[in-house]
């Protein structure tokens, strides 16, 4: 074997352990890259959840405004009929409007919430798919084929072997 040979063999050794070691440098950027966008997915997430639970105290507290004030309207309207001796239907239609309108705000304040908690999921959805393409951008590290190296090491050994040999035959003709 001719020091051509060699280096055409060592060379190809050393391509294949420099694709090996870009494959496995590769193959880490893809996880880094996987993990990071799930922190950031889940990062986010936090935020809607934090956000979710923000709108759902402010109309518990909305819901309880309005509650307050139908029983004092109530209250109201309870007492100003006893003072004025006023009873009978058209009383109790005018209590029944009042809790009419209180259920009415009450359903309001529970569509809101319900919206707003129906939207987050759908953001949600959102950010898991911004994650999916996130990490199918980057590729996987592709180790190289050991035996196709060898096979190419092989081929540019006998190439060199053949070129060699046509140099030596040029010479000695």
């Amino acid at each position: 074997m001719g020091i051509m040979t060699a280096l055409s063999i060592a060379q190809g050794v050393a391509g294949f352990i420099d694709a090996s070691n870009k494959a496995k440098q590769q193959e880490a950027y893809y996880l880094q890259n996987r993990i990071n966008a799930a922190q950031a997915r889940d990062l986010q997430i936090q935020g809607l959840q934090k956000r979710a639970v923000q709108f759902s105290d402010q109309y518990s507290q909305k819901k309880q405004d309005l509650v307050i004030a139908a029983l004092k309207r109530e209250g109201t309207m309870i007492t100003a009929s006893g003072e004025s001796g006023l009873a009978g239907q058209t009383e109790a239609i005018k209590l029944s409007q009042a809790e009419s309108d209180k259920l009415k705000g009450l359903d309001i304040y529970s569509q809101q919430i319900d919206a707003i908690f129906s939207d987050i999921e759908v953001q949600k959805l959102g950010l898991n798919a911004q994650m999916l393409q996130r990490i199918r951008s980057v590729q996987r590290g592709v180790k190289p084929n050991l035996g196709m190296a060898i096979l190419g090491m092989a081929s540019s050994a006998i190439s060199s072997e053949i070129q060699m040999g046509k140099q030596a035959d040029s010479i000695f003709s």
